[in-house]
């Protein structure tokens, strides 16, 4: 029982930790379901996206 509670509860902290993903906060906690919480959060740290670079010009006064 305290094991089930505490394996929908890392599903849950790996979906808020991948709610800015491309699936989302729904895809990232059926997944977590489905397989492990701790892969699929391993597989958030590894393949988050780089921060953006703003490569937009300035203006030169």
């Amino acid at each position: 029982m305290i094991l089930g509670i505490a394996y929908v509860l890392l599903a849950f902290i790996c979906a808020l930790y991948g709610k800015h993903t491309r699936i989302g906060f729904w895809g990232v906690l059926l997944l977590s379901l489905f397989f492990t919480p701790v892969l699929v959060l391993a597989f958030l740290f590894l393949f988050k996206p780089e921060k953006q670079i703003n490569t937009a010009p300035t203006k030169a006064s």
